[in-house]
């Protein structure tokens, strides 16, 4: 008798996904799939009718488990509260990002007033709050619990910051919602990330389960749900563990709110004689855009990327007018699919600008500098010129078969030798051809090695197209 069909579903921010999938030799078949827009004033109402599209396609043999992922909501809001910005502000990103949450403000040194009102209007779902090694600096710490526990703020206040004085910031934040958690940078140059990691998963379940039907969802298939982004995360982390030859491996998958570039590769520069300066890269790291949507934020993409639109729609022959009107019509109803060629080509260019902005963001830079000594390149951040493999993910670029629009990740400014990005050089292209990146990221804690090969198998080499720079 088969085995029964497993099951994995994503709610997304415009979107809900699932598919069936059964064991077959040392990966999965894909038996269906179904996807029905997102229903966003109750999410249990998407996931069950895709839940019944997909018993209905699994006739007898019926579905065994369930495993069930949520970026609707824009996913974990985070506020960042650090010394500096180089430093332990930098390392909270990571922590955040690394646990499928969006960093959505960062603030350094002492708090201010304004500062206070603006956190209290933003309503973050965490603030993630930082600074000083252990037995480091003091004061701006102490002062800043002050300012968050005389706010109206009801975030969850995460302190990960200098444990000597952990007792007395806890002290000072009694009467608010707050949890504590090892020092992300117990000493200079020291990262270590994966405590406050778990505390921002287990607030993902807190505060994303209880709302908007999930709950409903949990009781049900007895499954707790991933946030997407760490869905894609573990996913990106497993495929090289399971397969070395998809070793230094990008991931741009691009949603309707967001577009995450994740890569899994050495960070630093293969040539000896270029300076790495500040802090060490992780070898997986994710950066979450949330002005880098092709949806719903299609109009924060407008303003952002203003100057590459207007060159891209130049050189495709798009009027200016006819440009806008489009990103208007995206807007009211974001889930709408271009019906003519026009429509087509204007979202072309905007997933162009996702791509590109994306990648300019997750790479790091390299920069000359004169010395007495001699010139040096200078590097900080992560060298994404290793890269073999750029996977595109999402539904546009999923269904996308173009290499002209996922090759704008390589394609930064006219390079300047002074100061340059360190993107992707000339990696292979492939799309995430079926969508399912996310599902399979869902699979991933009980089944790495199968939903490793099975997304590798699933993707579509991408054939090289002429330029679009």
């Amino acid at each position: 008798m088969p085995d029964p069909a497993l099951l994995s579903v994503d709610i997304g921010s415009t979107f809900t996904k699932g598919a069936l999938f059964v064991p077959q030799g040392d990966d999965f078949a894909l038996k269906a799939q179904a996807a029905v827009p997102t229903t966003v004033d109750d999410l249990s109402r998407g996931y069950d009718q895709v839940e019944a599209a997909l018993k209905e396609a699994a006739g007898p043999d019926g579905i065994g488990r369930a495993w069930f992922s949520s970026s609707a909501r824009g996913g974990l809001k985070i506020a960042a509260v650090g010394l500096t910005v180089d430093l332990t502000v930098s390392i909270a990103r990571q922590a955040a990002c690394s646990a499928g949450g969006k960093v959505v403000r960062a603030y350094s040194y002492r708090l201010t007033r304004a500062e206070i009102s603006e956190l209290e209007a933003l309503a973050p779902d965490i603030i993630l709050f930082t600074g000083g090694t252990d037995g480091g600096h003091e004061r701006s710490n102490l002062l800043n619990a002050e300012a968050l526990a005389a706010s109206r703020l009801t975030s969850i206040i995460l302190y990960a910051g200098n444990a000597k004085i952990r007792d007395e910031v806890m002290d000072r934040l009694r009467d608010k919602d707050a949890v504590a958690a090892a020092n992300v940078m117990p000493e200079v140059g020291e990262v270590r990330i994966e405590p406050a990691r778990e505390v921002i998963r287990r607030v993902f379940l807190e505060r994303i389960v209880d709302g908007k039907g999930l709950s409903r969802i949990v009781r049900r298939v007895g499954t707790l749900p991933k946030p997407t982004p760490l869905a894609v995360y573990d996913l990106v982390r497993a495929i090289p563990e399971v397969l070395p030859e998809w070793d230094d491996l990008g991931v741009i998958d691009m949603g309707g709110a967001t577009t995450d570039f994740y890569s899994n590769t050495e960070p630093g520069h293969a040539d000896a004689s270029v300076l790495v300066k500040g802090l060490p890269e992780p070898r997986i790291k994710r950066t979450v855009e949330g002005d880098l949507g092709l949806r719903v934020s299609v109009l924060a993409l407008a303003a952002s990327e203003s100057l590459y639109l207007a060159a891209r729609c130049a050189s495709e022959g798009i009027e200016p007018a006819v440009f806008d009107a489009y990103v208007a019509s995206v807007a009211a109803r974001p889930e709408s699919v271009p019906a003519t060629d026009l429509e087509a080509r204007c979202d072309a260019v905007l997933a162009g600008a996702c791509v590109r902005a994306a990648a300019l963001r997750h790479a790091g830079r390299q920069t000359r500098l004169a010395t007495p000594q001699g010139v040096f390149r200078v590097q900080r951040g992560r060298d994404l010129g290793r890269l073999r493999r750029l996977v595109g993910s999402g539904g546009y670029l999923s269904r996308c078969r173009d290499a002209a629009v996922l090759r704008q990740a390589c394609l930064g400014p006219a390079e300047d030798p002074e100061d340059r990005p360190l993107l992707p050089a000339s990696p292979k292209l492939y799309s995430d051809a079926q969508y399912l990146f996310p599902l399979l990221g869902n699979l991933v804690t009980d089944h790495p090695a199968e939903a490793a090969r099975t997304a590798v198998r699933q993707t579509v080499k991408m054939e090289p197209t002429r330029s679009t720079s």
